[in-house]
């Protein structure tokens, strides 16, 4: 009953909803459930995009990652073993040769010892490379950058010798590339697409100075250079801010060659007289040259001038042919040579016609006064009475190896200088000069009249000396002593007052046949060239074991038919000479000995009036392609400007500016990290 009662009460319910309008709850359309639908779907899919696009990126960005401590632990490994290193003739190798960048390196270390110090050798306390590192990137599928150790490394290593190698590494022979007792190890520091550069940092040197000044040497860097002519080209890239007035640059000298052969930078003008091909000729791209003497401005320049590039904008540039190898020894000074007999190193600016005269340090067989009084003696009397014997005076004139002997020089053919008292004239006549037997006597056959414009006598006035005519081919030695004497002239009048000179400890003349303690009118002795001379160089260093010598040239002075010069040259193992072959005069056939120097042979004949001059010598042989560095000894002034430096178009290393760009491909793409770094090589472990 009750189920019955409630249903009756329901439908009741219900048909009063209906009759009032109320409709009766019922399910989603279809439309109302695709417009659902799609809200989801794009709802799902904006979320699965972000996490896609989430994912992808933090895979990427992991490959990123993976390169970057890749390319960071590549970076910090040649940062560090460079560190290690330094760079120098004989050190580093680049690969290839004459690019302006690299794309392999060779360079040295040296082990680290327990207080974390460079081993050194314990005679030469000179750092001791232990090991040779190479790093190049070796092509393939992927490229990988290696890391190649040499060890222990060849101790006689040349240069040709670490480009050889480098060479041999970088084509993929690693195993057949070591050198004599070295073991190589090599590994894969990591592999994939790789770009490595080697390149120097920019260099330029600012020759700006308030005044004109010597600057210290310039040390530009390194090149890798082989034999022959190379073209080292100076360009003008700007001024300094204070210079309003020009582009110069002074260059006192450079060297750029593994001996470090200095070539004065003057040598490059012709019309200094120098030799002009094929080693010292130049060209220029604006403006012009000259050499200029710099010995009044205070600071201590190589012969005393340089060569001066007056540069007329900016890019223009001087190129200068530098052989590689050769020595030129142009002021005889580096090494200092050996004067071994009758012969001077002066300065002469008999060369140059016109203003400014530019001076020339040159050899020559030495004239002019051989003794004086005074250089004999310690104080004077200004005068001498003298007495009226026969012979009124005999001066002893020491050579050889007296304490007092002044004769500097030999010579042929000699003139007597004689001075009369302060207050009194000298009337001189049959004066003589003879070489000395014992005290007063000469040697038998030596004796020569002294005449005066072909006149036996002379009288001579106070203040007044007068110089005997030349007497030709006389042979003044200066390992003999000579006697000069005279007689007074006993005219209508005599004249007795003649000039002295007085030492204490030695008998100097005889007056009327007694020894005194003077000179008694005799002041200078003078000669003329004598009948040959020498001067030998200094022993010059290649720093190679076995140079093939080439040539030898050299620049005479003024040639004349009474003066002759001759060039030799020798060669040897030892720094000495002690083992020096003949002297030749073909360099072409010297043995190859490390060391080698020449002699200079001159001679005089006829009137002895004339010397030849030598002025510079070339000596050149094979050089093996190597690392060299770039040495200028520059000037500086008010107008001079910033260079650069290049040699064969290359630049030189000084420090090292290392880049660094490798490749990963990740599932959406290849990844690039790319890295700069620049290090100084100088050994410091730092």
């Amino acid at each position: 009953m009750r189920d019955h009662t409630k249903l009756r009460a329901f439908e009741q319910t219900d048909v009063r909803r209906l009759s009032s309008g109320v409709r009766p709850p019922r399910g989603f359309t279809l439309a109302e459930v695709m417009v659902a639908v799609t809200i989801t779907v794009l709802v799902i899919t904006g979320a699965l995009s972000t996490f896609i696009y989430g994912l992808r990126s933090w895979q990427a960005e992991a490959v990123k990652n993976e390169i970057n401590i890749d390319l960071e632990g590549a970076m910090e490994r040649i940062r560090q073993d460079l560190r290690l290193s330094s760079v120098g003739i004989g050190l580093m190798a680049f690969y290839p040769a004459k690019a302006s960048e690299y794309t392999a390196i060779s360079f040295p270390i040296s082990t680290v010892d327990a207080d974390g110090l460079l081993v050194r050798d314990e005679s030469t306390g000179k750092i001791k490379w232990t090991q040779t590192i190479i790093y190049h990137v070796l092509p393939g599928d992927p490229d990988q950058l290696r890391r190649a150790v040499f060890s222990p490394r060849y101790t006689n290593v040349t240069p040709s010798d670490l480009y050889a190698q480098l060479q041999s590494v970088v084509q993929g022979n690693t195993t057949s590339a070591c050198l004599a007792g070295e073991s190589v190890s090599e590994q894969v520091v990591f592999q994939n697409l790789v770009n490595l550069k080697i390149r120097p940092p920019g260099i330029m040197f600012d020759g700006y100075a308030p005044s004109y000044c010597k600057a210290q040497t310039f040390n530009w860097g390194s090149a890798v250079l082989s034999n022959g002519n190379h073209s080292l080209k100076f360009t003008i890239e700007g001024r300094n801010p204070s210079n309003t007035t020009g582009y110069k640059v002074g260059l006192d000298k450079f060297s750029l060659s593994p001996s470090a052969s200095p070539r004065e930078g003057e040598i490059y003008l012709p019309a200094n007289g120098h030799p002009a091909s094929p080693y010292y000729t130049y060209a220029l791209s604006g403006g012009s040259l000259a050499a200029e003497d710099m010995s009044s401005n205070g600071a201590s320049w190589s012969g005393n001038c340089q060569l001066i590039y007056a540069g007329a904008a900016l890019s223009n540039s001087i190129t200068l042919v530098a052989q590689n190898d050769l020595w030129c020894d142009a002021n005889f000074d580096a090494p200092p040579g050996i004067i071994a007999s009758n012969v001077t190193r002066k300065t002469d600016i008999s060369f140059i016609s016109s203003d400014p005269f530019i001076p020339d340090i040159v050899i020559a067989m030495k004239k002019g006064t051989t003794w004086t009084a005074a250089g004999c003696t310690d104080g004077t009397i200004g005068s001498v009475d003298v007495s009226n014997t026969t012979p009124a005076v005999v001066n002893i004139i020491y050579g050889g190896t007296n304490s007092n002997a002044t004769i500097s020089m030999n010579g042929v053919g000699v003139r007597v200088l004689f001075e009369a008292g302060t207050n009194g004239s000298l009337y001189i006549g049959n004066a003589k000069i003879s070489r000395q037997l014992s005290g007063t006597t000469p040697v038998p056959g030596t004796t020569a009249d002294l005449y005066f414009s072909g006149i036996p006598s002379k009288k001579i006035m106070p203040g007044a000396p007068a110089n005997s005519d030349w007497v030709a081919n006389y042979v003044i030695d200066r390992a003999n002593n000579y006697l000069v004497q005279f007689d007074l002239y006993t005219g209508s009048e005599i004249f007795n007052k003649a000039q002295g000179w007085t030492n204490s400890s030695i008998n100097l003349s005889a007056l009327g046949g007694v020894m005194t303690k003077m000179i008694v009118g005799v002041s200078a002795l003078e000669v003329r060239y004598p009948s040959n001379g020498m001067y030998c160089s200094g022993i010059f260093d290649t720093q190679l074991a076995a140079p093939d010598y080439r040539s030898i040239h050299w620049t005479e002075g003024p040639t004349h038919t009474d003066a002759d010069l001759d060039v030799l040259v020798r060669s040897g193992d030892n720094s000495n000479l002690s083992d020096a072959s003949a002297w030749m005069a073909d360099a072409a056939s010297l043995p190859p000995g490390r060391y080698f120097q020449y002699q200079a042979l001159f001679s005089a004949s006829g009137s002895h009036t004339n010397t030849a001059v030598l002025r510079d010598v070339t000596i050149d042989w094979d050089a093996p392609t190597g690392l060299v560095d770039l040495q200028v000894d520059f000037a500086k002034g008010p107008d001079y400007g910033i260079v650069s430096a290049t040699v064969d178009g290359q630049s030189f290393v000084k420090g090292l500016e290392i880049e660094m760009e490798i490749f990963k491909r990740g599932p959406y793409g290849t990844n690039t990290a790319t890295g700069t770094m620049e290090v100084r090589p100088l050994n410091t472990n730092k």
